[in-house]
Order: structure tokens, then sequence, then C-alpha cells
């Protein structure tokens, strides 16, 4: 499958000020009027889109629905097959078990690239590549970030001494944030975990470039994401020996084995870390993965935790603050993401920002 990137004319120079925009989206919609009828309750549909498009679409959400409607008839419709040039319906009848006769049907879409459809379902998504949606000072510290996805909340740091700057040079052509002082910090106002545990399923995607670690010792793992009030609740650690998942059966996990090219503690390089805790899910059902392969399976435990979450530490009073670069923050809550999505997740990651992977079948 073909993925679609974003090509952005963007500003060498940082500009001082607040800026919210969503200029970037590449969703396409259209419509069409057909004549369809069907000896059976199901029937299937192709229809052209008849847009210009750079690559194959990653979802496609469609109605259709009778043009001169009695009121009785009603239809399902399912996307079966998505074409470079078209896609094929399924259309059902459920509200009697029976075809239709001929009938003039208006057919709408909307079409997705991985893009697009990555921040229609994440609760939150942070990102400067497009040096848009921020807070920005003319010392180039960044204050706020704001969300894309469902949630536009934005992560915050007030204190100037703790912010992140907005980098000058780029990764793969993208602009990223950069945490070099001692407990910088962003901290987004969202309760991941108003029941205290109850039906805890949430995954995190984080591109980052990890540039200083703690001398090794007991608690030498610095915080890259968490929502920690220290109780080992639901956090990601990296050290120089070992990844510390927290939330997990046991307290946490620790990560100390590594696959060529994708060493989530490995300094200087850009990777995709993402974790996923899903509490119900039970034994297995949570995972740890690093530039499209697996590093471990895990079973998560329900915690309480603070109301909010923070970036590039693991508590939001700061305590192990990251040292490094980070290019993009994606979280979804109460979606159970499945391997094969995640690989395809870690893919666009990969791809959009230049990071160095193995072959990733998906």
């Amino acid at each position: 499958m073909l993925w679609l990137f974003l090509a952005v004319i963007t500003l060498e120079t940082a500009i001082a000020g607040t800026f919210q925009q969503n200029e970037y989206s590449t969703i396409k919609r259209g419509w069409t009027e057909m004549s369809i009828y069907s000896t059976t309750k199901k029937h299937n549909v192709k229809f052209d889109y008849k847009i210009c498009l750079d690559s194959m679409p990653y979802y496609i959400e469609a109605t259709a629905n009778p043009k001169y409607s009695t009121g009785v008839e009603k239809f399902n419709v399912t996307v079966v097959q998505i074409n470079f040039y078209n896609a094929v319906l399924e259309l059902e009848r459920i509200d009697e078990d029976s075809g239709w006769g001929d009938m003039l049907f208006t057919l709408q879409w909307t079409i997705y690239h991985i893009s697009d459809y990555i921040t229609s379902i994440a609760t939150v998504q942070y990102r400067v590549d497009y040096e848009t949606d921020l807070n920005i000072s003319e010392t180039s510290n960044v204050s706020a970030v704001y969300g894309q996805g469902l949630s536009s909340l934005p992560s915050l740091q007030s204190n100037p001494q703790l912010q992140p700057r907005l980098s000058q040079e780029r990764q793969n052509g993208h602009r990223f944030l950069l945490f070099e002082n001692k407990l910088s910090r962003l901290v987004t106002n969202l309760n991941l975990n108003k029941k205290q545990g109850e039906n805890d399923l949430f995954t995190v995607f984080i591109v980052y470039r990890l540039d200083e670690v703690m001398t090794p010792g007991s608690y030498d793992w610095i915080g890259l994401f968490g929502i920690d009030n220290l109780g080992y609740d639901k956090s990601i650690g990296l050290a120089s020996d070992k990844v510390v998942v927290s939330g997990t059966l046991g307290n946490n996990i620790h990560i100390t084995s590594t696959l060529i090219n994708a060493n989530p503690r490995a300094l200087h390089v850009w990777n995709v870390l993402s974790v996923q805790w899903n509490v119900d899910g039970g034994v297995d059902a949570s995972n740890v993965w690093c530039n499209g392969k697996l590093l471990r399976r895990f079973q998560a435990r329900t915690s309480a935790s603070d109301t909010r979450f923070t970036i590039g530490d693991l508590l939001p009073s700061g305590r192990r603050s990251f040292r490094g670069a980070i290019g993009e923050f994606v979280l979804f809550k109460g979606i159970v993401i499945t391997d094969e999505v995640m690989k395809r997740y870690q893919l666009h990651f990969i791809q959009k920002w230049g990071i160095t992977a193995d072959p990733i079948p998906v």
C-alpha cells in the first residue's frame, strides 16, 4: 500500500506569536448519483472517485441513500475494497430480507490518507513540523503546542526556564522540539484515567531522538511520557541499559534486549516508540513497539494516576526529564490497535521522519 506525505512550504525563521491552523489536511470528499437495483439484500457497487490523488487512500467513509426515499428502505454501507481510482461498496438492505427495484442513490464519500486518518481518530496529536499550532517566543521557546485530533487541548509550559525550544534544523524536512534544560517538559490537562484504572485503554506514539541518559543505577531512567503520581502509574522511561514501562503487572517491566534498527535507547538516533496499555485485554494484550518491530508484550494493571499527562518527563511536577528531541506525539484513547495497524502506523512515522528501519511487511 502506498502512503501520502504532505509537502508544505514553510519559513526558515521562526516568528514570535500564537498560531493555530489546520491547513495541511488532505482529506478529499465527493459524491455521485447512481441507479442501482438488486435481487438480493446485498449488492456490491463500484464507484470512481473523480478526483486526482497522489497515492492510494488508507481509509474511506461512505454513505448511500435513496434520493427519493419512501422512508421505508434502509441500507447499511460497507467499504469492501479500496483501489487507487475507485472503491467497492457493499449495500445491504436492513429493513427487510429482500432486494429492491431500480432506485436512484446518492453516494457520498470521504477519503483519508493515513496521516489524516490518524489525526481524525487520535485523542490528541502534537506536532510542530509545519510550524503551526504553537505559541513561540522570540527566542524560540515554546509555551504551548495546540492539539490536533479529537481534542484541541494544548500541552503547556508557562515557566520559560522549563520550556522546550523549536528547532531551527529539520529532520527529513520537519522541525521538532528540543528538550535541553533540566526538567523541561510539557503538560496536558487531560485525565486519561477518570475511573482510577477501570477500562484503561490507551496507546501513545512518540517520535524522538535521545541525546543524553543518566549514569546507570537503581533509578537511572529519564521520562519520555508519564501520568505518574509516584505510584508506578503508566509511564515510559529510558536509560542507557533499558527501557522502563510502568503500569504493568508487578509495577513495571525492563526491556534490556535490543533489535537491529529498533533500539529505543540508542543515542542521537531518531526512533518511533509506541506503548499500548490494555488493562481489560489481560495477559499479553499490551505491547511495546519500536521502528516497526515488537519489543515486548505485557499485562497492564489498573492504577490511580495524575489527572494530567506529561511529555518529556514521568510526572507533571517534574522528576526525570528527557534530554533530546521530540518530533511528534500521538495518543489514542479507547481504541485497541492491532499488530497489523500498529505496523502501518509505525511505517507512516518511519517514512515521514526519515527513521532508519528494516522493511516492514504490511
